[in-house]
């Protein structure tokens, strides 16, 4: 993935972002050891309405919305890292069901980031095909969470680059209260310092309403780091911190909690902390 640009000089470039559910909120509780089949409850259009959309409303639960980058040099390495990744069913239950349900899952979901690739990387002289897209992800503002994988600072031949998070639509990315990345993403071993805090700086500026930036580690992760999560007091904080210590921002950004989770354990941490 980290081929020198010029080794792809006359190359025609696209970019793009994918997206994917890999948690939908409805998993069977893992715990849940009882065999026996589930009764069939046939009288549910006979109770009152009040009590049908309390019902539905428990299928209201906070899901993963995976965003991954794609760059077409290097499109295997990015589908091997999302085949790593559940894929769940796209469009919230809800809207399929009937009338009813749908009209109460429109009150919760709307088709949500649409993107363009920003100027610096679509224009003519580049060599980039132009790339964009309307907005096509059902997502719930309030409850679920966007996890960002991919190419964090996508460049193209030139040596020219912009944050994936600038594909997005402002409108839409300050209104999520719950953004992750996956740490993998980060390159911690082969980025300098400075280039990983300005990744950082990007995604915390575009999602101002969410309290805390999480980090999302893998097992293998877990394992090399010998991390004990969740954690606050990991390198990426302290990374952080070190940066905004000399720098003049405002305090709301200086302040900013990143905490490191398991990518597993990201929409149980989200249900509990709604």
């Amino acid at each position: 993935m980290f081929k020198s640009w010029y080794d792809h000089h006359d190359e025609k470039i696209q970019f793009w972002l994918e997206f994917q559910t890999v948690h939908d909120g409805l998993d069977a509780d893992q715990n849940q050891t009882s065999s026996s089949p589930a009764a069939t409850f046939t009288l549910f259009g006979a109770l009152p309405a009040e009590l049908r959309l309390k019902i539905w409303e428990n299928l209201i639960q906070p899901r993963v919305i995976l965003a991954a980058c794609f760059d077409s040099r290097f499109q295997d390495e990015k589908r091997a890292q999302l085949a790593q990744r559940p894929k769940k069913r796209s469009v919230p239950v809800l809207l399929h069901v009937n009338r009813e349900s749908r009209m109460l899952a429109l009150r919760h979901y709307e088709p949500a980031f649409s993107w363009k690739l920003p100027t610096r990387l679509a224009g003519p002289e580049t060599g980039v095909l132009r790339s964009s897209s309307e907005a096509r992800v059902w997502f719930n503002f309030g409850l679920d969470a966007l996890l960002l994988l991919g190419e964090l600072e996508p460049y193209d031949q030139y040596g020219f680059n912009a944050p994936m998070v600038y594909f997005l639509r402002k409108d839409d990315t300050r209104r999520v209260r719950h953004v992750a990345c996956a740490f993998e993403e980060l390159h911690l071993s082969l980025y300098e310092s400075d280039q990983v805090f300005g990744s950082l700086f990007h995604i915390i500026d575009m999602f101002p309403a969410a309290k805390q930036l999480l980090i999302t580690s893998t097992p293998r992760d877990a394992e090399v780091r010998h991390l004990a999560l969740p954690t606050s007091d990991n390198v990426v904080q302290k990374l952080w911190c070190a940066f905004m210590n000399g720098a003049t921002v405002t305090s709301a950004l200086a302040k900013r909690q990143i905490l490191m989770i398991r990518e597993d354990d990201l929409a149980s941490f989200i249900t509990s902390n709604n």
